[in-house]
């Protein structure tokens, strides 16, 4: 029987989520192998490289992720790195959040020792928008180093339609062309205000209906960002 080189990426997507719900010891070994994998592939793409020109002969620098997040800094917000200097404030922001923002929204734990977990996690690639010294948004990348990532945000209650979403979903957009690899999530069929977000930034296609009813989608790029 042969299989696809998607099929396999799909099912060894499904395995690693029955491994993070059933099998959370046996999931920390395997983050920790797929996250020095995602290193050793996207790593300097993320740090920035120098390529060569078309002609051959110049090299033209790449920028890395820092360039991506200072391009989104700008104005009223500031996108930082989840790093250990930010962890509690994050944890503080999820605690403020109404119950109901995680009813779609449950990639992690939201306490400090979970996210410090996150921290340490090279391919997952997660970042928190300021707004002067209040962290108003998380968004994130998981990545996995066989080629894909999977995105997903969040924003503060009290921060609503002032255009955080569309930032979110703009930066991360960068960082997956950025690293050349496809962007895709789930969103439930009654989340349409997650749906209409996600169009305002990327083509979104359905590519299937998951057992639980929700969609799994692929987030893919427009020329602006294709090309930049």
């Amino acid at each position: 029987m042969n299989f696809s080189h998607d099929i396999i990426e799909e099912m060894l997507y499904h395995l690693a989520h029955i491994l993070r719900d059933r099998f959370p010891f046996l999931w920390d070994w395997v983050s920790k192998l797929n996250s020095f994998l995602f290193v050793v592939r996207y790593g300097k793409r993320m740090k920035g490289e120098n390529i060569k020109s078309t002609n051959g002969h110049e090299w033209i620098r790449m920028k890395g992720l820092h360039s991506i997040l200072q391009k989104y800094s700008q104005n009223e917000f500031r996108v930082e790195a989840l790093a250990p200097s930010n962890v509690e404030a994050l944890a503080l922001f999820f605690s403020e959040q109404p119950i109901e923002s995680f009813d779609y929204f449950k990639p992690h734990g939201f306490d400090v020792q979970s996210l410090n977990k996150l921290v340490e996690d090279k391919s997952f690639l997660a970042y928190v928008v300021w707004a002067d010294h209040t962290i108003v948004g998380y968004f994130f990348l998981r990545g996995f180093f066989m080629g894909k990532c999977y995105r997903g945000y969040i924003t503060d209650y009290r921060w609503r339609r002032k255009g955080i979403n569309k930032l979110m979903g703009l930066c991360a957009t960068d960082i997956a062309v950025l690293l050349n690899i496809p962007m895709f999530g789930t969103i439930s069929p009654d989340n349409e205000a997650s749906m209409k977000s996600a169009q305002t930034v990327n083509d979104v296609k359905i590519i299937e209906t998951l057992k639980n009813g929700d969609y799994y989608v692929e987030y893919i790029p427009r020329n602006n960002h294709k090309n930049s």
